[in-house]
């Protein structure tokens, strides 16, 4: 597999080994024989704790299909950037990606933000972007452009899943607490939303919004302690959530409420960082656990990526990216052609099989329809971390 790897957004090179493979590859992107894809995931400070899971995820995909033969007869070659979870670096990293790399195609993001910034770009330029992570509500609605795709969930669909564990577990006076970005306001609005149809009874007290990337959460844990809920809704991922559980648990914090959250803490990713220290009666979701395979699809991919990770326990992040790269693999197929107004009408109502089922992208919206698997965290006897206990996979909307 062939990877220029390049954290700098001016078009530094990410290591020699990196460099070379620019040099070879020429300035002005593939030759004819390839199909280059720009791929934007944070891989330094908060965010490569997906960031690099992800990136897994995405040789993988590009492996495969390269060693059965390439696409119409040509091999992906991967164009690799850090969007330093920053939408001003993120959206020159996709600039410099298109003009000056001459991708076929973006692929990645993580936080909303970013994702926004890059379909911009990408409308900008003419070029498809399939947010493999990116969850505002927004990229699909009020943001929606012909060129971008999304194979994650969304916002929306979040809040409503929280609202109905809000009344499986009887909350009645809720603490909110998001980040100050798209995809916290997006989820806190979805929450509302849902509220009143799955649990009328309870209502929202307060509502927090630490900044993205934020560290010290002291003074929001004390106002949600001050404030008498009973239940917190929030979407603190990453190692903002690994952050704010480490300093709440001295005060007893999750004793005394149930936390759900839909930050994907769920994922092999946070719960074997914080090992011992996970708290109890937390509720969260993932897209794919390694230790559940509703499919003998997943079975086999689960096995495939641990062998490439060099790891029994592996990642949740890796199977987006994986499913982001093979959607636009089958468009290319369907469109017979890289062309970006070809693949976009083709990957409208387009159907592939991934690992954790078929997956396909809605005509009109752009959003595909995935679901999600939620439950609590429980203690397992013999091993280190949390798993999801029932696991519950909720479907997405019709």
């Amino acid at each position: 597999m062939k990877r220029i790897f390049e954290t700098s957004v001016a078009g530094r090179a990410f290591g020699a080994a990196a460099l070379s493979v620019a040099l070879l590859s020429g300035a002005n992107g593939a030759g004819a024989a390839e199909i280059k894809i720009g791929v934007l995931y944070p891989i330094s400070g908060g965010g490569a704790i997906y960031g690099g899971p992800a990136m897994q995820g995405h040789d993988l995909a590009v492996d495969e299909i390269n060693a059965a033969g390439g696409v119409l007869g040509m091999k992906f070659v991967t164009a690799a950037r850090d969007s330093k979870l920053n939408p001003a670096a993120a959206a020159a990293a996709a600039k410099e990606l298109i003009t000056k790399e001459g991708v076929n195609v973006l692929l990645g993001g993580l936080a909303s933000s970013v994702g926004l910034a890059i379909s911009e770009v990408a409308r900008q330029e003419g070029v498809i972007y399939i947010a493999t992570i990116p969850k505002t509500i927004k990229l699909t609605t009020t943001k929606l452009h012909p060129y971008v795709f999304r194979t994650a969930s969304n916002t929306d669909f979040e809040g409503d899943a929280m609202a109905q564990i809000v009344k499986k577990v009887d909350g009645k006076k809720l603490c909110d607490i998001q980040l100050d970005y798209a995809y916290g306001h997006d989820l806190g609005d979805g929450i509302a939303k849902a509220l009143p149809k799955h649990a009328p009874n309870a209502n929202i007290v307060i509502k927090l919004r630490p900044k993205l990337g934020a560290t010290d959460f002291n003074a929001y844990i004390t106002q949600i302690m001050g404030s008498g809920c009973d239940t917190v809704v929030s979407g603190l991922w990453g190692n903002h959530f690994v952050n704010f559980a480490k300093q709440a648990a001295p005060f007893g914090f999750f004793g005394n409420h149930v936390y759900i959250t839909g930050g994907e803490i769920a994922s092999h990713e946070v719960a074997s960082k914080l090992a011992g220290d996970y708290p109890d009666n937390v509720w969260s979701n993932t897209y794919e656990l390694w230790y559940h395979s509703p499919t003998d699809a997943h079975k086999k991919f689960q096995a495939r990526l641990a062998k490439k990770a060099d790891t029994e326990a592996t990642a949740m992040w890796p199977v987006l990216a994986y499913n982001g790269v093979m959607l636009y693999k089958a468009a290319v197929e369907k469109a017979g052609s890289t062309d970006a107004d070809k693949v976009s009408k083709a990957l409208e109502g387009l159907t592939i099989d991934t690992p954790m089922g078929k997956l396909t992208m809605d005509a009109k919206s752009h959003q595909a329809n995935t679901g999600q698997f939620w439950g609590p965290m429980k203690k397992v006897a013999g091993k280190p971390y949390r798993v999801m206990d029932p696991i519950t996979f909720v479907p997405p909307p019709e």
